[in-house]
């Protein structure tokens, strides 16, 4: 007997639409066929729609175990040719954006092929990391006085007072805050880490720290007989009278960089009156002086303690509460940090020699 079905007849509420059947029920449409079983009892058994069933046990023998078979796929848009260009100009030119890229190899390749190809060799699209500018002169000055201090020990340096300047900004530096949210709380208002687009208060501060010490932080403060009346060599003193002058012994190296105010005349004489032994260093070189982690580790901690700064004003008291809050988190740094921070400078240094005086990840 003959199956019937009516030709518009709608699609009945049970049939399972748009999904690839899997090897085992290829298999029972298949056995159920061969135990004869009519296609209509079949789709009324399996939940599968006629021409589903059909298509089935039409390609049942062509199947290896009811896998189904290799799909063509659409065809390359490019050829192996504009593929090894890709490669070869990304290579040689890897700050190019992607629009840059398509018209040098003279391809309207899409973006997905780009990073699909690139992804094949190891090569993805990332952020540059911002670093100070070197030419290979001041490279190799970095080279040579890493090279110079390649078999010091930690003990070595735990000898140098690491110091410098650090401007801090209320809001700046601030923590960055994680969330528990579900996708459609995306841009609810206390779900977003919010910033200030305006200038903020802001503050400047010095301090050092050595082996088994650390001096107090101090505020600069601003010259005002000074052309500009910024930071000169006169604020720079003042601090050293205050910071330093008091914590230096004879076996310990003052280390500063090559600002200006450090450099000047009047500031050398004071390392001179004060027998103050300082050591040379390379210019544009952030990545070896420790004390730059430190800052970073600062900022997070005068926003963490004190959130009520975020909440201030923009007066006199105000930049007052924010030097305040800044010296005392100074204070409360874990000495753990500053050991970690100073037992770093071996592998520092030997990564800045691996890098021949160029830049590193520190």
């Amino acid at each position: 007997m003959l199956c019937q079905r009516t030709p518009l007849k709608p699609i009945p509420s049970n049939i399972i639409p748009h999904h690839e059947l899997t090897p085992y029920q290829r298999g029972q449409i298949a056995g159920a066929k061969a135990a004869g079983a009519r296609v209509c009892d079949i789709v009324t058994a399996t939940s599968r729609s006629k021409s589903t069933v059909l298509s089935t046990l039409r390609q049942a023998d062509v199947r290896l175990e009811g896998l189904s078979k290799p799909r063509s796929g659409r065809p390359r848009l490019y050829s192996d040719r504009v593929k090894r260009n890709l490669i070869r100009h990304c290579r040689l030119h890897p700050e190019h954006t992607y629009t840059q890229v398509r018209k040098a190899i003279d391809s309207e390749i899409s973006t997905s092929s780009i990073t699909r190809i690139l992804g094949e060799v190891g090569i993805g699209n990332w952020k540059a990391k911002k670093r100070p500018f070197l030419t290979p002169e001041i490279a190799a000055i970095r080279l040579q006085w890493c090279k110079a201090r390649a078999h010091w020990t930690v003990e070595d340096w735990k000898k140098y007072m690491w110091s410098d300047e650090c401007s801090i900004e209320r809001g700046r530096g601030k923590q960055q805050e994680w969330v528990f949210r579900t996708p459609i709380q995306k841009w609810a208002p206390e779900m977003v880490q919010t910033y200030g687009t305006g200038k903020d208060i802001k503050t400047m501060v010095w301090g050092c720290f050595w082996g088994d010490g650390r001096s107090s932080l101090h505020i600069l403060d601003r010259d005002f007989e000074s052309k500009k009346h910024g930071y000169s060599a006169n604020s720079y003193i003042e601090v050293l009278d205050a910071g330093l002058a008091q914590h230096y012994q004879e076996d310990l190296v003052f280390m500063q960089d090559n600002a200006p105010i450090h450099t000047a005349r009047k500031v050398k004489d004071w390392f001179k009156e004060q027998e103050v032994r300082t050591t040379d260093w390379p210019p544009y070189s952030p990545d070896l002086n420790p004390i730059e982690h430190l800052w970073w580790e600062l900022k997070k901690k005068v926003f963490h303690d004190y959130p009520e700064l975020l909440r201030g004003g923009k007066g006199e008291e105000d930049i007052g509460a924010l030097e305040e809050a800044c010296k005392e988190a100074w204070k409360v740094l874990p000495q753990e940090l500053l050991d970690s921070l100073i037992g770093s400078m071996t592998k520092r240094i030997e990564t800045c020699i691996t890098a021949k005086g160029w830049h590193t990840k520190y």
